[in-house]
C-alpha cells in the first residue's frame, strides 16, 4: 500500500536521507519506477522572451524567470535521479538577437547563473552534501565569449570536476552543425596526419570528438522542448538521433515539477527500440 503524506513527512524528517535523494516509496507514489528513469535529461527552455512579452515585461525579466526554473529543474533531477541534465542556453544562431539583449546575456545572465549555481553548491557544503554533489560544464565555442564569463566557467568547471552527483549541463553558443563540423575537422586532421585511417571513421571516433564526450551519458534519453514549439532547433543533432522527445505547451518560466514529473511519466511508458524490434 502507497506511504501516506504524513509517513513520507515522517521519513524525510528523521530517517537521514541525503539531502535531494527521494526513497523508491516516494517515486512509486509518484507513478516513477526507479529503474526507468532516465539517466540524461536534455531542455531547451523556449519561451522566455514570450513569457515576459504577455506581462509587459523586458526580455531580460523573462530570461530572469527562466534562470530560477533553471534551478528548480537541477533541484527536480536530483530528486527524481537523473544523472545529466542538459539546457539549450545560447546557441550559435542567438547573435543575432537584439544587441542590448545579447549584451546582458552574455555580461549579466550567464555569469549570474554561474554565481548562483556556486552559491548553492556552498551553501549546501555547508551542510556537507554539496547541492547534492552537482558538477556544471560548459559545451560549445567559448573562443568569442567575455573573458569574465570565461573565467566564471572555468572556475566552475574547476571547482565541481570531482562531484558526482547531478551533472548540469549548459550549451553556450552551441549548435548542433557546429558540434559535429569540429568534430569531422579533428577526424580529418588525424587522417591527414597519418594518426589514424579512413576506415576507423565510426559512430565510437565520432563520439569522442563531440563537445559531449566528457559526459558519462553523453546522449539525452528525453528532451523537453517549452512553449509549444515542435523542433530542436539545431539542438546536439548528433546525439538526439535516438531520445524521446516531450513538448510542453507552456512558456519555460511556466514550467513546474508537475510537468517535470508528467513528462518523466510519458518517457517511462515508451518502448525504446533503437531501430529493432520488441514484442
Amino acid at each position: 500500500m502507497p506511504l501516506s503524506n504524513s509517513i513520507l513527512m515522517f521519513r524525510r524528517q528523521f530517517c537521514k536521507l541525503p539531502f535531494g535523494v527521494i526513497s523508491k516509496e516516494e517515486l512509486l507514489i509518484e507513478g516513477l519506477q526507479p529503474e526507468l528513469m532516465p539517466k540524461h535529461v536534455a531542455i531547451i527552455p523556449d519561451g522566455n522572451r514570450r513569457w515576459a512579452k504577455e506581462r509587459g515585461l523586458s526580455p531580460e525579466k523573462g530570461h530572469e524567470a527562466g534562470k530560477k526554473v533553471l534551478g528548480d529543474l537541477c533541484r527536480y533531477c536530483s530528486k527524481w535521479g537523473v544523472k545529466v541534465l542538459s539546457a539549450y542556453a545560447f546557441s550559435t544562431e542567438n547573435w543575432s538577437r537584439p544587441k542590448a539583449e545579447v549584451t546582458f546575456l552574455m555580461t549579466s545572465y550567464f555569469e549570474g547563473l554561474i554565481h548562483d549555481f556556486m552559491r548553492d553548491i556552498a551553501r549546501c557544503t555547508y551542510i556537507n552534501v554539496c547541492r547534492y554533489g552537482m558538477k556544471m560544464s560548459v559545451i560549445g565555442d567559448k573562443s568569442n565569449l567575455p573573458n569574465s564569463l570565461k573565467e566564471a566557467i572555468n572556475h566552475a568547471e574547476e571547482t565541481t570536476k570531482d562531484n558526482t552527483g547531478l551533472h548540469f549541463v549548459a550549451a553556450l553558443n552551441y549548435g548542433g552543425r557546429y558540434d559535429i563540423i569540429q568534430a569531422t575537422k579533428k577526424i580529418a586532421a588525424k587522417v591527414k596526419d597519418g594518426v589514424i585511417q579512413l576506415e576507423d571513421i565510426n559512430d565510437k571516433l565520432i563520439d569522442t570528438e563531440l563537445e559531449t564526450k566528457y559526459l558519462e551519458y553523453p546522449n539525452p534519453d528525453l528532451l523537453i522542448r517549452t512553449s509549444g514549439e515542435l523542433r530542436i532547433s539545431n539542438y546536439m543533432l548528433w546525439q538526439l538521433a535516438y531520445s524521446e522527445f516531450c513538448f510542453v505547451d507552456k512558456f519555460f518560466p511556466e514550467l513546474d515539477e508537475a510537468d517535470f514529473v508528467a513528462a518523466l511519466r510519458s518517457f517511462q511508458r515508451r518502448q525504446r527500440r533503437y531501430g529493432g524490434h520488441k514484442i
